[in-house]
């Protein structure tokens, strides 16, 4: 897919998947190396994005995969290493 057709099915710019896609977003850092059940998600919501399915299904798809990593202990510890925000505690509360 060309990153135009990206941008418009996720709601963002062209330039923020060019930013995504080239890794300037993430600081550097491949978070999918520590924790590849990440790309496992960004994988399946990426053949349904193409696939043409409508947000509803591939949101499903994302909100699994945010609990999913919300409730993992190693990537909150990771999280609040890497933001640098003593006290954060994003990762415990709970998921409605």
């Amino acid at each position: 897919m060309k990153q135009s057709e990206i941008a418009k099915k996720l709601g963002i710019t062209q330039a923020s998947v060019s930013q995504y896609l080239s890794s300037a977003r993430a600081g550097g850092t491949k978070v999918t190396d520590t924790f590849p059940k990440i790309q496992s998600y960004a994988d399946e919501i990426s053949r349904r994005i193409a696939s043409g399915k409508d947000r509803s299904d591939w949101y499903g798809v994302l909100c699994v995969a945010c609990r999913d990593i919300r409730e993992d202990e190693e990537f909150c510890r990771m999280h609040r290493l890497a933001s640098n925000l003593p006290g954060c505690d994003v990762c415990q509360k709970p998921v409605d």
